[in-house]
Parts: C-alpha cells; structure tokens; sequence
C-alpha cells in the first residue's frame, strides 16, 4: 500500500454569498484530519462587485460558450492523441502531454494571459498526465508569460557553436529567440522576445476580402504592391518602440485596429495593397529587431512556407543591414518548420515533470528561474 503523504492542508471557500474568504488548516495524521485553525477576512467590496458583474446574462452566456468551447478543445486534443497512439513507431508508454491551449487575452502588464483548456478532461479522456497553464508561473513572477520558446529553440540549436544565431517563429505573431555560443557550445547568453505581427493581420485581411483563411504562398499580396508610407503609420504603433523584454498578440494586432489605420491614412488604397504592406510590415519589423551580430536565422512556423514572405523577410534583411546573415528554415536542424512549436509544449511538460525551469528570466523579464506549468495526473482510485 502507498504511504499516505500526510501533514498540514488548507482549504480555501468563498461562497455565493461574496461575503468574504474563509481558510481551515487541518492536519492530517494517520489518515485522520484535525483541525488547526479558521481564519476569515471580508471579500473586497470592488472584487466582490466584479464576481456579481459577472453573473449578468450577457457575462454568463459569454462564460458558458468558453465553457463549452473549451470541452470542445478537450475533445479535439484527446481525439489527436488517439491518432498518435495508434500511429506512432516510437516504443514505450507516453510520460505526459504538453497542452498549451487556446490564448484568448494576452495582457501581461496585468499580470492576465487566458488559454482556453480544459486538462482536467483531456486527462480523463486519454489517461495521460496533462501539463497545461505554462504562463501564469512566469507572470507570477512578473515576467511577461512569453516567449516561452527560447529555452526549446536553444536545445534544437546545440551544434551550432561558436556563432551567434536567431530562430524565427512565424506564426500569428512573429517571435525571436537569440542564442550566442562559445566554441565549445556553451550558452554565453540567450535573448527572446516577439517582434510584432506575423501571419496575424494578413489572415485577418485575407479573409474579409475573400482569399480564404490565410494568403497560400503570398499570392494576394504578389497583387499589390507595398505602400511605403502606410507601412510607415503602421510601424508606430507603440510596441515597436518598446524594448525587450516585450511579448503582443490579438489584443495589440487585430482587424479592428487595421480599420482604425486604414481610415487614418486617409487615401484609398486596393485590397492587394493593404495586403502587401501588412507582408512588409512583418518583415520590416522582424529585419529592425534582429541584432547586426547574426550570423544564421532559422525560420520555422506557418509563415515558413509563405514563399512571398520569405523574400520579403530576406529582402527587408538585407536592407537593414543583415547581408552576411544565412537565412535557412530549421528543416536544416532537422525538424519540420510546422513542428516546431508544438514540439516546444512537449519539451515544457518534460521540463516540468523533472522540476527543471522552463522560463528564460532574460527572455520574460521574470524575476528569476520557475518551474512553468499545472500538473494534471489522471490517476484513478483501484
């Protein structure tokens, strides 16, 4: 029989009342509990007027479709591990799953990143341990909860040693990992950040003008042709001026703040001209961001694949100076450019497993080394 791991436990209740937060310690010993102590304090009268907000019909039908949405997400993860537990060659039982979820809000000046995820039910579903919720932990610690990559793109990078490298993620936003060496491939210093929009905006517009979800291998904005200074007025949105450690997402980079712009600019420009700027826009400032000492990028995620966007980015690299920079997509490090980051929530729960930190302090900003994510074990009563 497993040894009971016993000692101190505190509870922790707040009732529907709102009145306040009650607290019980309770030893438990031998496999009974006594009590230690009870401690009480009111619920703050703003907390408590938010929590009643949130039961308005508007805020309750907006939390039960994330409810629902997020059992969804379970469902889909637990049906994709099926496929790879039937498909798979390698031997040996699956230790734990990486889940990141779904990012719904990204405000980590307060300290808020929300993934939608429901590991608990993907536990249940596929009998694995669940890793998820591998932000907070940064944020806690006042860190910016992203990149969260950097640490995986340093070990995809080992032989490369002796130089100065960057790994480029282009997804819906673009994000940098900075990786410098010595000649026995030790890590003199590693960097991350993201840079600003990616694929984001170019789906968004790509959509709402007909071209399907995303822009296949550029052609819409092959129909245009950049409009300098538009691509200028977009470069001053404030997260471009800021300095790292900074990470963006929907809620900095979204179709309503292109609208806003477009109506600011103040002269008609076509669809396919829009369209070519946002390409610029990615690729001019990803081209800003990187440092003049880089002597290799490798490039993963969708964006990889956009034949368009990688011309424009080596373009707009060589015009900021980054001539001598060998561009590459990691399929040179042996992994897939759509691998990449889903491999990287693999390496996190690994991470986790064996109580290693997962954050780069220097990448988030945090204020030290943390263990990054929830443990969700699906371990059943016999």
């Amino acid at each position: 029989m497993t040894q009971l791991q016993e000692g101190l436990f505190l509870g922790v209740m707040s009732g529907t009342s709102l009145d306040g937060l009650d607290a019980v310690l309770i030893q438990v010993l031998h496999g009974r509990p006594k009590r230690i102590g009870f401690w009480s304090q009111p619920m703050p009268a703003r907390l408590r007027e938010t929590f009643l907000q949130l039961h308005y019909p508007d805020c309750q039908s907006a939390l039960l479709k994330a409810q629902e949405a997020s059992l969804a997400f379970a469902a889909e993860v637990s049906r994709l591990v099926v496929m790879v537990e039937n498909d798979r060659s390698a031997q040996g039982p699956i230790q734990a799953i990486g889940v990141h979820g779904q990012t719904l809000l990204h405000r980590p000046e307060l300290g808020i990143s929300l993934q939608l995820n429901a590991p608990a039910f993907i536990a249940e579903q596929t009998g694995l341990v669940v890793v998820s919720d591998f932000r907070s932990a940064d944020l806690a610690a006042k860190g910016q909860g992203a990149p969260l990559v950097p640490i995986f793109h340093k070990a995809l990078t080992e032989d490369e040693k002796g130089k100065t490298i960057a790994v480029l993620n282009l997804g819906g936003i673009a994000n940098l990992s900075l990786i410098d060496r010595d000649s026995t491939g030790k890590v003199r210093r590693l960097r991350g950040f993201d840079t600003g929009p990616a694929n984001m905006l170019m789906d968004f517009w790509a959509f709402e003008n007909g071209h399907g979800h995303f822009d296949k291998n550029g052609a819409f904005a092959k129909e245009g042709q950049a409009k300098p200074a538009f691509v200028d007025q977009l470069m001053r949105h404030p997260f471009f001026k800021k300095v790292p450690p900074k990470s963006t997402g929907r809620d900095d980079f979204n179709g309503a703040w292109l609208e806003h712009e477009l109506k600011a600019f103040g002269m008609p420009l076509s669809a396919a001209d829009v369209q070519a700027s946002l390409l610029e826009l990615s690729c001019l400032s990803i081209a800003k961001a990187l440092p003049q000492v880089t002597e290799k990028l490798f490039v993963c995620g969708g964006g990889a694949k956009n034949p368009a966007f990688m011309a424009g980015l080596r373009l707009a690299l060589g015009e900021q100076g980054h001539k001598d920079c060998q561009v590459q997509t990691t399929e040179q490090l042996g992994w897939a450019v759509d691998e990449v980051e889903a491999a990287a929530f693999a390496w996190l729960a690994f991470l986790r497993l064996n109580n290693i930190p997962g954050n780069c302090p220097e990448v988030t900003g945090a204020n030290g080394p943390r263990c990054l994510g929830s443990v969700t074990d699906p371990l059943r009563s016999l």
